[in-house]
């Protein structure tokens, strides 16, 4: 059974509470979390293992090395042991689907490196796959608040642990090219779905509530819009609603949930795609660009306290930003 599967058949018949003790089981969380911890020395806890009050632990980036600074450890200061810990970790709590997107955003950034590298570009050693940050915040204890963030370029992983639960955002997820049209990966077309589900969505609406969806022009910046989850638009209720959508419409609207709540193992995609869904009547759509979806577009799905945010940066190359935020849990359950 796929993923998707394995969500709405859980979704049919779990009843756990979705605001209640969550079923996921954090002891491997945990366990490799401190399993890491016991391979660094002395200098590389200073810098890998910070209080749980550091203020790195709530900001987070995309940018790529030189454009911003980042607290943690970097992968070219572990070993491939401490690497490998770090790959159990994640696995931990992202699904194949989201373990594998993982590794095609690093493995894309390294192929930047090579590129910009042959071409004698002075920006070159900004990328790769090297060039990543990891850090545990406290002390792993399914007892005790902790967390660690997983950043570099195109990719932001926040998870914070507590007796409450997981909460898993902000999750920010890009890619540079989504599509890949020449050389040995020609034809790899990554993120895929969250760009297909908006299309089909704005495409299917009728001319009046196209109208209503479409609220402006392209950002000007082309990226993301909720850098620190306080704008007004996060709240406003502009742009359509999911009471005005068709029963199809709907079923893109949840598909487009599923393409980011995905990433997570079933059972903590569960948990948020229950937590999305008890707000569904308070679901929004909105849209930024044309009204040709083959040119640069944004959109969002958002409630009072969730958005997913999709921008399509670069036509040409299918250049991918995209945020998921849960703003009533970003960064600690409360």
């Amino acid at each position: 059974m796929n993923l998707k599967l394995t969500i709405c058949a859980l979704l049919a018949f779990s009843t756990f509470s979705v605001f209640g003790q969550t079923s996921f089981d954090q002891t491997a969380s945990v366990n490799m979390a401190n399993s890491f911890l016991s391979t660094l020395s002395l200098a590389q806890k200073a810098v890998a293992n910070l209080t749980f009050n550091d203020t790195s632990r709530v900001k987070w980036s995309n940018l790529p090395l030189e454009q911003v600074y980042r607290q943690g450890i970097q992968f070219k200061d572990l070993s491939d042991t401490q690497r490998v810990i770090i790959h159990r970790l994640l696995r931990t709590v992202l699904s194949q689907q989201g373990y594998q997107k993982l590794l095609f955003i690093i493995q894309y950034d390294q192929g930047i490196l090579e590129r910009l590298t042959k071409a004698n570009s002075p920006i070159a050693k900004r990328y790769g796959n090297m060039n990543y940050w990891f850090t545990v915040f406290g002390t792993p204890d399914k007892k005790k608040i902790w967390g660690w963030k997983f950043e570099g370029h195109h990719i932001s992983l926040n998870f914070t642990y507590s007796t409450k639960g997981v909460t898993c955002t902000p999750m920010f997820v890009g890619i540079n090219p989504a599509l890949t049209t020449s050389g040995p990966y020609a034809g790899y077309n990554l993120m895929f779905e969250e760009n297909d589900y908006g299309n089909q969505l704005f495409n299917d609406l009728l001319p009046a509530l196209k109208k209503k969806a479409l609220l402006g022009p392209h950002p000007v910046d082309a990226d993301v819009m909720t850098k620190t989850g306080k704008e007004p638009h996060v709240r406003d209720k502009k742009g359509l609603s999911y009471a005005e959508m068709s029963v199809f419409q709907k079923q893109l609207v949840e598909k487009i949930l599923e393409a980011w709540i995905g990433n997570l193992t079933p059972t903590l995609a569960l948990e948020k795609m229950r937590r999305f869904m008890s707000h569904k009547e308070n679901i929004f759509f909105s849209w930024y660009g044309t009204n040709n979806t083959n040119e640069l577009h944004y959109y969002s799905i958002k409630t009072d306290g969730f958005i997913i945010e999709f921008s399509n940066r670069d036509g040409g190359i299918q250049h991918y930003h995209t945020l998921w935020r849960d703003l009533s849990e970003d960064f600690q359950i409360k």
